[in-house]
């Protein structure tokens, strides 16, 4: 009941009664009721996106590994022409997968490979 279900009858005798009539310990007893059930709630729903979130995270950083398996150590052609052997890579929130290339500054997106060595 967190639309407030406990305190609404509450309100209500504040309201007509006015706040002095009605006892500290009937009110006190109506909000820790009101949070019990509004924790209950809130815990309940982190438990449902907490194994989506783990899930989706896993499956990107499995993703990102893959990914830094298969590139770094090997040659690559990038579209502006720079040639060279994948230094690094990194996520970037921003600009997605990136690499560096070894003897060259600068970070490029993965999508500019033109050519890369396979095995």
């Amino acid at each position: 009941m967190c639309s407030g279900g406990v305190l609404r009858p509450l309100l209500h005798l504040i309201l007509e009664q006015g706040q002095a009539d009605i006892p500290f310990a009937r009110i006190r007893h109506a909000f820790l009721d009101f949070m019990c059930d509004r924790a209950a709630s809130m815990q309940s729903n982190r438990a449902k996106t907490m194994p989506t979130a783990k899930a989706r995270a896993s499956s990107i950083l499995a993703e990102f590994d893959h990914a830094q398996t298969e590139l770094v150590g090997k040659a690559v052609i990038l579209t502006d022409g720079i040639a060279g052997t994948v230094d690094q890579i990194w996520l970037d929130e921003l600009h997605g997968l990136r690499i560096s290339v070894r003897g060259h500054e600068g970070r490029w997106p993965v999508s500019t490979i033109k050519l890369a060595q396979t095995d």
